[in-house]
């Protein structure tokens, strides 16, 4: 069985909901396949979808209460409104993400790099930052950064995007399962449900 996982690095959603997906994905033995893509640049464009900073001052402090609600609610440590959010090049982390599954290391490596700006209130668009997380999974940062700059990644992640599109993702984190889509990391149950009857 697998699961494809659409999300953009910098969301919390996507942030909030990592572990207790891949404690899912484990329990009923699915392979995750990370499709980290551009979402605000890529998937809100072509689906409606509105960047943070240009949402209605209703709509950004229900997204703030939400994050604070569920990060008690999953005892998930979340600054609300972390230092360098949004990230000033969320590509290049979704560059390395994609680079580290290539190389092996899949699924931890985006949910280290959202900790550390979700947690850690780190810019994950510092290489040294990016860098430490590497180096946690003992991979080759050299090897890593030559890949995550390469031609074959920038168009995996180009074609993530349109992936994503194309399969009717608007939003993030979206898992999808035998063709069906689950948006937003509270709709897990619902996943978990789909993988307990395949």
């Amino acid at each position: 069985m697998k699961i494809e996982y659409y999300y953009g690095v910098p969301s919390p959603f996507a942030y909030l909901g990592s572990l207790k997906f891949q404690n899912i994905a484990k329990k009923y033995a699915a392979e995750i396949v990370e499709k980290p893509c551009d979402l605000v640049g890529g998937i809100f464009v072509k689906t409606g979808g509105i960047p943070v900073p240009q949402r209605s001052t209703q709509r950004q402090k229900y997204r703030l209460d939400e994050i604070k609600r569920w990060g008690e609610f999953l005892n998930i440590k979340i600054n609300v409104k972390p230092k360098f959010f949004p990230p000033k090049d969320p590509h290049l982390p979704a560059k390395f993400i994609i680079a580290a599954n290539l190389l092996g290391t899949k699924v931890v490596f985006g949910y280290e790099l959202s900790k550390q700006l979700w947690n850690e209130e780190n810019d994950i668009s510092d290489e040294k930052i990016i860098e430490t997380v590497s180096n946690k999974f003992k991979i080759n940062f050299k090897e890593l950064s030559l890949l995550a700059r390469s031609e074959r990644v920038s168009k995996i992640y180009v074609d993530n995007t349109e992936e994503a599109v194309h399969k009717n993702v608007f939003g993030a984190p979206t898992y999808i399962f035998n063709n069906e889509l689950f948006w937003g990391q509270d709709r897990l149950e619902f996943l978990e449900r789909a993988l307990k009857n395949a």
